[in-house]
């Protein structure tokens, strides 16, 4: 048997061997239910994204994108301009699809936090039993992912396509001056 002369490194010692053996020991809740307070966390935090600086800049890139795309239209003057123009849109496309989805991700993640409460406050009251309680979290944690990854895509893509955009906006022919 050792001896420990100092008190507080026994101590220390007795706390680190009941930590870990009580941390050894099975959970009593279940691993796969799913923390209904880490669904409004992640709830808000979706919202945040979806209403961020970042977002607000690419929507005002992409409004400048649009009247270059407007200017230009049916003025191509070379090949060339017709290749810029069309990658143009498509970058135009992108940085759009991301800002529409962000759109619709903020009513969504909405009646989602909506459903959310609705769904404690049932569970709560003894209206439904807690497997379906537990099924209508999954689906909102499934969701939740779903919609994380499907936002961090679109982002990347937008933000890769709108990296060339003034590289080629530069290398499209100037307009001809129509002032008289």
């Amino acid at each position: 048997m050792v001896m420990i002369k100092n008190p507080i490194a026994g101590f220390l010692i007795l706390s680190c061997i009941i930590v870990l053996s009580h941390g050894c020991r099975p959970k009593e809740k279940a691993a796969d239910v799913p923390d209904i307070q880490g669904i409004y966390k992640d709830i808000q935090y979706l919202d945040s994204l979806t209403r961020s600086k970042q977002l607000d800049s690419i929507g005002r890139v992409n409004d400048k994108l649009s009247a270059v795309i407007a200017a230009y239209a049916y003025r191509a003057a070379s090949p060339d301009d017709a290749a810029i123009l069309d990658s143009l849109s498509g970058i135009h496309r992108a940085a759009s699809d991301l800002l529409q989805f962000c759109s619709d991700a903020q009513t969504d993640l909405e009646l989602m936090g909506q459903d959310t409460r609705a769904l404690e406050n049932q569970y709560r009251s003894g209206k439904i039993q807690a497997d379906t309680y537990i099924s209508g979290l999954v689906q909102q944690e499934q969701y939740l992912i779903d919609m994380n990854n499907e936002l961090s895509l679109k982002s990347k893509k937008a933000l890769k396509y709108l990296e060339n955009q003034s590289i080629l906006i530069t290398r499209l022919s100037p307009l001809p001056d129509f002032a008289e």
